[in-house]
């Protein structure tokens, strides 16, 4: 069971205060949520800091890959957050409808999201203990995303389109405007 901040983990008879740890009326105490270490040699006592996960803020950039479509909206598994690696296991939540400044919506043409497509997008709103995010400016949307029909690499064919370098399919997505596997790789060796 992990240790809370202020929670006693020794008395100064026993041990000194080590890393973050402190004395407060003749006990230690911690000063960070973690594990007590006790060093028995040097008769020291202190915490080993469990990292909590980091979350996001309004305007921050995540990387994610579609989990889940449920009609006009999806959820984004959060992998990256403005290029650092989240192991959060966070989601956040964004709209499959995307406005186009100086047009009107074509309800036939639909832009077609993926279970597994990866996606960039801002966090635009954390109301309701919910991540909001948004995919509607040019550098958001699908950076990349394998084929559907046969689960092979894709290509970039226009600002909408992807081709499936292996059956040869083509689909419209919502494509970021650095789209392609390279994309992808980038943003996962800068955030190791």
């Amino acid at each position: 069971m992990p240790i809370l901040p202020g929670d006693q983990i020794a008395s100064i008879e026993e041990f000194e205060a080590g890393k973050y740890a402190y004395v407060s009326d003749g006990t230690i105490r911690s000063t960070s949520v973690g594990t007590k270490i006790y060093d028995f040699k040097k008769r020291i006592a202190k915490i080993e800091k469990i990292n909590s996960p980091i979350l996001p803020r309004i305007g921050d950039i995540i990387v994610g890959y579609i989990e889940m479509l449920f009609g006009s909206m999806m959820s984004v598994r959060i992998l990256y957050i403005n290029e650092k690696k989240s192991f959060s296991g966070f989601s956040a939540i964004a709209s499959t409808r995307i406005s186009t400044p100086g047009r009107e919506r074509d309800r036939r043409s639909r832009i077609i999201f993926r279970v597994g497509d990866i996606i960039r997008g801002r966090v635009i709103s954390l109301l309701n203990s919910s991540i909001h995010i948004t995919i509607d400016e040019k550098e958001f949307g699908v950076i990349y995303t394998l084929c559907f029909n046969c689960g092979g690499g894709t290509v970039r064919v226009n600002n909408k389109t992807i081709k499936c370098i292996e059956c040869g399919i083509n689909e419209d997505r919502k494509l970021t405007i650095d789209y392609g596997e390279e994309a992808f790789r980038l943003v996962h060796r800068s955030g190791r």
